[in-house]
């Protein structure tokens, strides 16, 4: 049996619709792996924040010497550029590499519904194409059914 173009258009539409699923499938991955990437960043984050936190939160001994007290005060500043190093890094990521892969998510997503409505459409075509052949063959055996009951009614 020849294949019709519905056919052929329909064996398309279903490999268009997996390559989009497969896609789709690999921008869940990559936006799992973002995620998880923000979540340790954002966990370096807090971690900084809180131990600048506790180490101003303790204050300086009563009775420190000058030079302790500097000491002490560089080391609550390099303590405050690493958690705002941290916060811009989780910014940067967010940025660069979270949104993106979320935004490449929504747009495989996109992607395989349009397929999947494509394959769909190429279904129901078929479908009716179908019908219409067994509807038209139905008529045309119930036509000749009624020939050969005509023609013996003749004869007969």
């Amino acid at each position: 049996m020849a294949t019709s173009p519905l056919t052929a258009l329909l064996r398309l539409r279903r490999a268009d619709e997996q390559r989009a699923e497969r896609a789709l499938a690999e921008a869940g991955r990559a936006r799992a792996r973002a995620e998880a990437a923000h979540d340790r960043l954002l966990a370096e984050a807090r971690r900084g924040r809180e131990a600048l936190e506790a180490r101003r939160a303790r204050g300086a001994p009563d009775g420190a010497r000058a030079d302790e007290v500097q000491a002490r005060r560089r080391f609550e500043a390099r303590l405050a550029d690493e958690a705002a190093a941290r916060a811009r890094a989780l910014g940067a990521h967010a940025r660069d590499v979270l949104a993106p892969a979320q935004a490449l998510e929504a747009a495989a997503r996109e992607r395989h519904v349009a397929a999947r409505n494509q394959r769909e459409l190429t279904e129901k075509a078929l479908a009716r194409r179908e019908a219409a052949e067994r509807r038209d063959a139905d008529r045309r055996r119930e036509a000749d059914e009624d020939d050969v009951a005509a023609a013996r009614a003749r004869r007969g």
